[in-house]
């Protein structure tokens, strides 16, 4: 009977995934999370991304980026596919994301609201370097 009860909680706690996710865990064993799509896949699909800027040749500080606030953009093939944050701080010349589908292959960075913005492709360790000429 006791032995029953435990199997019976168990069974209660296992996990099965829809697919769809906010975080690793919510995926099948050796999956992970994608971050844009929010579905998990293998990690063969993603990668980890660096995207860093700078403002007129110079490292970003609160004097060169004036209170400007940015937007960053993430590209694929597609435009319907595109996503991105904002706002993202201009001071800080960094933005990482762990787990970015490998089909975004480049991205770009600008000012919100502006016409100013700069776009490269990651190299094949997923680093990115952009320069806003303001």
């Amino acid at each position: 009977m006791r032995v029953a009860l435990v199997a019976l909680l168990l069974a209660g706690c296992t996990r099965t995934s829809d697919g769809v996710c906010d975080e690793d865990p919510e995926c099948e064993s050796g999956q992970v999370c994608a971050r844009g799509d929010h579905l998990c896949v293998d990690p063969s699909e993603v990668r980890t991304t660096r995207t860093e800027w700078t403002i007129n040749g110079q490292p970003p500080d609160a004097g060169n980026c004036g209170g400007l606030t940015l937007y960053i953009q993430f590209l694929s093939n597609s435009d319907q596919d595109d996503f991105g944050f904002s706002p993202v701080p201009c001071e800080i010349g960094l933005f990482s994301v762990d787990n970015l589908p490998v089909r975004y292959r480049s991205v770009e960075v600008g000012v919100q609201g502006g016409s100013e913005n700069d776009r490269s492709a990651f190299d094949d360790e997923g680093n990115a370097l952009l320069d806003l000429i303001l």
